[in-house]
C-alpha cells in the first residue's frame, strides 16, 4: 500500500491508499460536491489518523487532491518553502537533490522537498531536459546541476519573498 503526501493546513500529511480511495470514488458515481468530500474523508479514516478538529481541513485537502486526480486544475495550498527536484532518478537527478539537501542543512530552514519522477508530472513544468529544479513553483534551473552557491542564492531569494 502506497503512502502519498497531500497538503493540508501548511502541513505535508502521508496518506495511506489515496489512489485506492480516489479509484473507489470514481466507481461510486458520487457527484455532489459535499457528498463527495464525506465520501473522501470516511474512506481515508479507515486507513488513516485523523485528529479531531481537523475534519473539514482533511475534506477540503482530500476533495483538492481528488480533483487533481482527475486531471482538474486545482489551485494549491499555500505552505512554506516547496522544492522539487524534477527527473526520473538519473544520477544527475539524484545528484541535484543531494545538493539541495545539502544546502537547505547548512541554512538550517524548514522547507519541504519532493522529487518528482513521473515524467508527465515533469512535463507540466516544459522541462524537456533533466534534471529541473522547481522552488515555490518557479522552474529555475533545468536540464543540469547547478553548483552549490547558485541553489543557495535561489533559495534565499525564495525565503526573502515568502518573508
Amino acid at each position: 500500500m502506497e503512502i502519498k503526501q497531500i497538503t493540508i493546513k501548511g502541513n505535508r500529511v502521508g496518506i495511506i491508499g489515496l489512489d485506492e480511495i480516489f479509484q473507489s470514488v470514481r466507481q461510486s458515481q458520487i457527484s455532489d460536491e459535499n457528498s463527495l468530500k464525506n465520501f473522501l474523508f470516511e474512506k481515508a479514516k479507515e486507513r488513516n489518523y485523523i485528529p479531531s478538529g481537523l475534519e473539514n481541513d482533511y475534506k477540503d485537502a482530500l476533495y483538492r487532491e481528488y480533483k487533481r486526480f482527475c486531471g482538474e486544475e486545482v489551485e494549491e495550498e499555500e505552505t512554506g518553502l516547496v522544492i522539487k527536484i524534477l527527473g526520473p532518478g538519473c544520477p544527475n537527478c539524484e545528484q541535484l537533490e543531494r545538493d539541495v539537501r545539502t544546502v537547505v542543512q547548512e541554512l538550517n530552514i524548514a522547507v519541504d522537498i519532493e522529487h518528482v519522477r513521473d515524467l508527465k508530472e515533469i512535463a507540466k513544468y516544459g522541462v524537456v531536459a533533466t534534471p529541473g529544479l522547481v522552488i515555490n513553483k518557479k522552474l529555475v534551473s533545468t536540464g543540469r546541476v547547478p553548483n552549490k552557491n547558485q541553489i543557495r542564492d535561489w533559495i534565499l531569494s525564495a525565503v526573502k519573498k515568502i518573508q
